[in-house]
């Protein structure tokens, strides 16, 4: 051991880095008496040899029971450093939304225009064009549901020949029908109205007929002024 070009105490007495006394304390007996120069008095060459190493070993010793060797001498078997992660690729900046400069999260699926949070048809997944359209059919739907039976009715009635009162009391009975319709799509409004019944369901037909009417008529004002 007098050729170690590394003088790391550990690597001297052939242990690993521990805090173990006793197994310190077993390193360094054993290789006291492998290098003890009472063992080669007749061999003037080894002699020096293993005089130089003994001094090693007890240099190495104390600095091990000092504390020392931990803060200047690494670790013998330490595991190379791993090698840094190659750097990531930039991500391509968000695209905008053309109304609103704002990141698109959505694209309409009819025409695949890009939508943001801001956009009317957001969570429709339609952009305004297409929502307009899809709000304006609703509206007429529910005006032609609602209008075309009335007047058809009342058209009906007219042609058979019936009686006045035959055809106020058809047209009241299609009202409450619709009054019920709306009433319970106002849930707090129709327990309120409940109050006024009978009267509450015609007049919530009435008002039903109206709403869908007015609603339809304002929307498409709307739309062709944006």
């Amino acid at each position: 051991m007098a050729d170690r070009a590394v003088k790391n105490p550990w690597d001297v007495l052939g242990l690993a880095p521990t805090h173990d006394k006793e197994a310190i304390r077993q390193a360094y007996l054993k290789a006291v008496r492998l290098h003890h120069p009472d063992q080669y008095q007749r061999d003037p060459e080894q002699l020096g040899r293993h005089e130089e190493a003994m001094k090693e070993i007890n240099r190495a010793y104390q600095v091990i029971l000092s504390g020392q060797a931990f803060h200047t001498a690494p670790a013998p078997h330490s595991a190379p450093a791993p090698p840094p992660p190659p750097p990531r690729p930039h991500a391509p900046p968000p695209t905008l939304c053309n109304r609103h400069h704002q990141p698109v999260l959505r694209v309409c699926q009819r025409c695949q225009e890009p939508l943001c949070t801001q956009c009317i048809g957001f969570y429709t997944f339609l952009c305004a064009k297409h929502y307009r359209r899809s709000v304006l059919k609703g509206y007429r739907n529910r005006v032609v549901r609602e209008w075309l039976p009335l007047v058809a009715g009342i058209a009906l009635l007219r042609a058979i020949g019936l009686s006045s009162a035959v055809l106020l009391w058809s047209v009241l009975g299609y009202l409450a029908l619709l009054g019920i319709g709306w009433l319970r799509r106002k849930r707090w409004m129709g327990c309120l109205a409940l109050l006024f019944f009978p009267y509450s369901l015609i007049l919530a037909g009435l008002y039903s007929l109206y709403e869908g009417l007015s609603q339809w008529n304002k929307f498409a004002i709307e739309s062709k002024h944006l």
